[in-house]
Formats: C-alpha cells, structure tokens, sequence
C-alpha cells in the first residue's frame, strides 16, 4: 500500500487494510494541515457517498425483504409440519412394534393414565389462574380462553431501550399463548397486589437475547411492532430460565397450531383413508365437518395486516379487516356460533385493528422533533382512516390539536417590526386565514358529525381567546391613540367575519373580549380631549384666524371640505376666517373623535361613546359660555356667540348626520347639550342648568 495513494472505496474496503498503518502512513508522508484537511473531505465524500449507497440499496430492497421474510415464515411452518409428521411416524412404528400379538390391554391402561394425568395438570393450572386473579386487578377474561396454561412469572426490571436508564419494575407471567405485564398496586387495598397494564400476544414479539456489555447484564429484549421493550434480570439463571420458557412456549404453540390445521385436514372429505380399515367411516358426521374448513386467506389475515402495517399500505390493512369481518359474521350467521379458529383469528385481528390504530393516531400526534412541513394535508390520509375505523373522536382530537401547533408555529413567525396597525394587520391575516384553511380542512374530514362540530367550535373559541388577549396586550397601551385602536380593531373584526362563509360566527365574542379595554380607551381619551380643551382655552385670544396666504387658505378650505364642514361664508378679506383657531382645531379633532367612536360602534358599547361625545362637546361649549361671561371680553361678544352658532348650530349637524347614517336614528345626547345651550346663540348665557356641575368650575 503506497502512502501517497488517494483514499478509494476499494483501498478502504479491502481486506488487508489496516487503518492504524494507513493512518501512520499518511502522517509521515503528508506535510502540513491544508493535505490532510484535503485528504479528510476527500474521505467524508467517500462516506457520504457509502452512506447513500447503503440507504437507496435498503429501499430498493425493502419489498424483497418483506417478502423473504414471509417466504421464510411459510417455510419454518412447512418445516415444523414435517418435524411432527417425522414424529409421529416414528411414533407409530414404536407402538407397533411394541404391540402384542396377543392384544394385551397395557395400552389402554397407560391410556388412562395419561388421562388421568392430564385431568391433575389441567386442576392445576386452573387453580394457578385462579390465584393471579386474585393477586392481579383488570385481568378478568384470563380465565375465558381456552386451552391457556400456565409457565412461568418474575419480578423484572424494564429500561429504556436508547439509553439503558430505569423505567420501572414489572412482575411478569408467561402463558402458552401470551406473555402478560403488570405493575405494583400503589393503593394497597384488598389482596390486589399488581395492577393489568398488558398482555401481548405469542405469536406477535419476538424475544432477542442481550449480550452482557458493562453494567448492562442479564437482559433479553422483546420486539413487539411497533415498539421495543428491554428488561433486566436479577441474575444470569433467572434470565436462562425466561428464555427457556419462552422457547417452550413457542414450541407448544406451534405444535398446537399444526395439531388443529391437521385435524382439519383429517375431518375433510379429501383426505384420503382405508375404507377397509373397521375404524373409519367415510359418511359419519361428514356434514358438520366440512363447516369447519376455513379458506387459506382467512387463516392468513393476521400475517397479511402485520405485512401491511410494516409497508404502511394502510387502506389495504382495512380492506382486509373488513373482509375478515364480514366473513366471520357470515359464519355466525350461518352456524349459530363461532369455532375455536374464528374465536382465534378474532382475537388475533382485534390486535392488529388496535395496532393500525396506534399507528395512524402517532402520525397525527404533536411533536416538538416532527416536522409539519406537510401541514394538514399530510394528516388528510391518516384522519380518513380513522374515521373508517371508528375512531371520529380521537382523531378530531388529534386534528385539532395539530392544528393549534400548526398555528402556534405560524403566529411566531410575525415578527413587530413595524407599527402597531401594520403588525395587527400581518398578524390577524395570519391567525385567521390559517384557520379560515383550518376550517375547510376540518369540514371535508367530519362533514357529518356533530360530536366532532362541537369539538371545533370550543377549538375555535379557545384559539381567539388566545388571539384577543395577545391582541389587548400589544394594542391597548396608554401612548396608543384611538384612531390607532380602531383601524386594528376595525382590521381584526373584518378578519374574524372571514369566518362566517363557513358558518363560524366568532364576531360576538370578540366584541365582548374588546369591549371593556374599548370602554376604558374611550373614557381614557375623552379625559385627554378636556385637557387639551382647557389647555386651549388658555390661550384663546378670540380673534379671527389669518392663514397669511391665499394659496393656504385654499387648502385649509379645502380640507375642511373634505370632512364635510364648507367655511367659505365665514372667509372675510382675503386671508381671514371669522373664527377663532380654537374652534376650527377642536372641530376637526371632535370629528376624527366621531368617526373613531362611529367605527367601534356596537350596541354595548353605544352608551359610552354618547357619554363622550357628549362630554367633550360640552367641554368647548363651557369655554365659550365663559368668554362670554367675562366682562373684559364684551367688545368681542358679537364674535363669540359666532363661534357658538358655528358650533352647535353648522358642527353638530353634521355631527348628528354622519351619526343618523351610521346608527339609524340621531344621538340624543348631542341633541341634549344643543337644547341646553342654545342660548349661546343668541349671546346670552345659559340660566336652566343651574342643577349641572360636571366641569363647572374648569374655566371659570
């Protein structure tokens, strides 16, 4: 081997490669860390590629393997079936040649004997069960099947199969047919000692012995499909003893199943026999003998849905439940009552049905190490199928479940970045076209199912429960403005309406989440607007307004216009406006105010926002009633009771009208504070409120 020679999967994977020389070679020849650093790579290529080589030649191999694998399992049984046949011939020559000519009765006597021994055994193993179901609560049916025996029980300690660490302590009982768990009854009450957690089927795992490695000693390992379980011995005999037990065990089961196939064989009319011989007769009881011959793919069924689920061809699983299903209640329909093979198929199908089902309920369960790039799509298939095994409930369960990680997942992707409306915006179209998708993707699944609807609208409300009360926190703090407010609750409503195409009507409960937050926000700006209306009065000089140019004042003018308030009667000059900058400032704020409230509008909310609009008007209509109270203001009374006209005459119109057309019918409230202040008008101040002391002493 040439130490300068290129790594190549031929040099690595020849026999007389040594990696220590190779290794010892590539030190003293290569000089410096860029070679080896080219040379590493240059092998990670070659694992790489090894790596991949190996995988795609699993897959293509897989199908051969299951096949090998059932072609192996038809074969031990053909084996087993000849190792009996050779048993009993062997036998038969033993007895015949033992057998007198004189026709002695020593065989019929030992006959009886093994009679009679059998007769003890079976007492025994009876008396056996019936101590472990004394000792062992929720194993009620293990007296039901019959034929089961007795073998074998200990206390065993299972860890975990990854890491070797603890799981728990088990105590354990091996029968002929099945090998059943239970735990340690923590309640202590009665003679119940250990608790049923479960009892798995013979003919269904596979016990594999543990090599003794550091301080993992004494295991054996049991492959029970899907799962794995590893338990540990107290020593090196007790872990001898199990595995005899279970080589015993899957012994007597063979031979007892090749006992029945044969004894099926021997009551069908085609097997063929002597009719000479004294003790047969072709034509005793031949018609209740032929019912018990099952077809071939009956007798199968068990190993075709274990092959199925291993392929993960799930429908076919269910094509051949049905089948077995519609078979078994043909027989019974036909004969009365089912034999002991359809009573073992049954059983046998029953675990396989449970088995499908664990597997298809894991494909649509929660995991933080799954990925869901697939999303509800992927989970279409599995949730069909459930629904075809019964299994609605859980698998809307699952459903739902999946569809709040799902999401959850796409919540955290909206990242604040930008203002406050424009994250509401990313963030409400998110949360409610995901579940608008959701929706659709959960009516196709349970079209028809009004356990399963109730289950969504409970998921539904919870997810905007959750969705409101994120919203309140980011929204609703006190630098935010009501304009701000309600362009995201006017964005999130229109969203959450989204919903009702599908018949999920959500906008009441999000209405009674925002309402108390609405009514706080709103009183909280109606006490700003006193504020500022104070602050202004303070400075209010009670001039005209000059807007220094004509080009500003047609856009003033025309601004103005645009909120629906025409000031071209009051233009005097070619700059000058007949009111006061007060009062032009405080309409346009009082209309924004109007139309925010107008936007929030909802019948519980409807009482607090005619409170402030009342409030807040009367606010600068108090400023004004002052003014004209004031005697070192009488040269300017003509022009403050102009500003009054203006304001409860021209802006509470328009008030009242955007209202009626929103509301209906006008806000009484304005209509009220019209009515007592219409003095102002004419320039006198108001005497029929001597009972009102709300803001009273404000301005004065």
């Amino acid at each position: 081997m040439e130490p300068s020679k290129e790594p190549t999967l031929n040099l690595l994977s020849s026999k007389d490669f040594v990696p220590e020389k190779y290794v010892r070679d590539l030190s003293q020849s290569l000089v410096g860390g860029p070679e080896l650093r080219r040379l590493r790579k240059k092998i990670q290529a070659l694992y790489e590629e090894t790596n991949n080589n190996l995988k795609r030649n699993v897959y293509h191999n897989y199908m051969q393997f299951i096949d090998t694998a059932k072609e192996i399992s038809h074969l031990e049984s053909e084996m087993y079936q000849l190792s009996h046949l050779l048993s009993e011939q062997k036998a038969l020559l033993a007895a015949l040649s033992t057998t007198s000519i004189l026709g002695d009765e020593t065989p019929m006597i030992t006959g009886a004997e093994n009679k009679n021994d059998a007769s003890e055994r079976g007492d025994e193993n009876r008396q056996k069960l019936a101590s472990i179901l004394e000792k062992v609560e929720g194993c009620k049916e293990l007296l039901e099947v019959p034929g089961r025996t007795y073998l074998h029980e200990g206390d065993l300690l299972e860890v975990d199969p990854v890491d070797n660490n603890t799981i728990k302590t088990v105590h354990a009982y091996l029968f002929t047919d099945g090998f059943m768990t239970t735990y340690r009854n923590t309640n202590n009450r009665g003679l119940m000692k250990y608790v049923f957690e479960v009892m798995y089927e013979l003919g269904s795992l596979a016990v594999v012995n543990v090599r003794d490695i550091g301080n993992n000693k004494h295991q054996f390992k049991l492959l029970i499909f899907p799962d794995t379980r590893v338990f540990q011995c107290t020593a090196s005999s007790s872990k001898k003893e199990w595995l005899d037990k279970f080589d015993q065990a899957k012994k007597a089961r063979l031979t007892q199943e090749q006992q029945k196939r044969e004894s099926i064989v021997e009551k069908s009319p085609s097997r063929s026999a002597s009719i000479e011989s004294p003790s047969f007769n072709p034509f005793e009881d031949m018609e209740e003998d032929v019912g018990t011959i099952h077809p071939e793919w009956f007798i199968e069924i068990p190993e075709e849905l274990d092959v199925c689920v291993a392929q993960r061809h799930f429908e076919e699983a269910l094509i051949f439940l049905q089948k077995s299903k519609d078979y078994i209640t043909q027989f019974v329909n036909t004969n009365g009552q089912p034999d002991h093979v359809i009573i073992d198929i049954q059983r046998k199908v029953e675990l396989r049905h449970n088995n499908l089902t664990e597997v298809l309920m894991k494909e649509l369960e929660v995991n933080p190490d799954k990925s869901q790039q697939g999303g509800l799509r992927a989970a279409r298939r599995a949730v069909r199928l459930l629904n075809q095994l019964g299994r609605s409930t859980q698998s809307c369960d699952l459903f739902l479940k999946l569809c709040s990680s799902i999401l959850k997942t796409q919540c955290k992707r909206v990242k604040r970045e930008c203002s406050t409306a424009m994250y509401v915006r990313h963030l409400s179209s998110v949360v409610f076209t995901n579940m608008c998708h959701m929706t659709e993707e959960f009516l196709r699944a349970f079209p028809s199912s009004s356990s399963c609807s109730s289950a969504y609208v409970v998921w539904a409300s919870n997810e905007l429960s959750l969705f409101t009360s994120h919203f309140i926190k980011q929204v609703f703090m006190p630098q935010t403005s009501l304009s701000t407010l309600t362009e995201c609750v006017v964005l999130v409503r229109s969203q959450c309406e989204r919903l009702c195409s599908f018949g999920v009507d959500l906008c009441y409960q999000l209405d009674g989440a925002l309402r108390t937050p609405l009514m706080q926000a709103l009183k909280d700006t109606r006490d700003k607007s006193i504020e500022v209306a104070k602050l202004r009065a303070l400075e209010d000089k009670w001039i005209p307004m000059n807007l220094r140019s004509k080009t500003g004042l047609a856009r003033f003018l025309l601004q103005y216009s645009e909120m629906g308030l025409k000031l071209d009667d009051y233009v005097t000059g070619d700059i000058w406006i007949q009111l006061t900058n007060s009062t032009l400032v405080f309409a346009k704020l009082y209309l924004t105010l109007l139309n925010d409230c107008l936007q929030l509008e909802t019948t519980e909310l409807l009482h607090t926002i005619n409170e402030v609009l009342y409030d807040v008007f009367e606010a600068q209509v108090r400023h004004v009633e002052s003014s004209l109270r004031n005697e070192k203001q009488v040269e300017q009374r003509k022009f403050i009771t102009k500003n009054a006209d203006f304001l409860l005459v021209i802006l509470q119109d328009l008030c009242q009208k955007k209202y009626k057309e929103t509301i209906g019918f006008e806000c009484e409230s304005l209509h009220k504070l019209k009515k007592e202040y219409s003095a102002l008008i004419k320039g006198v101040s108001p005497t029929s409120r001597s009972t009102k002391t709300k803001y009273s002493s404000e301005f004065l």
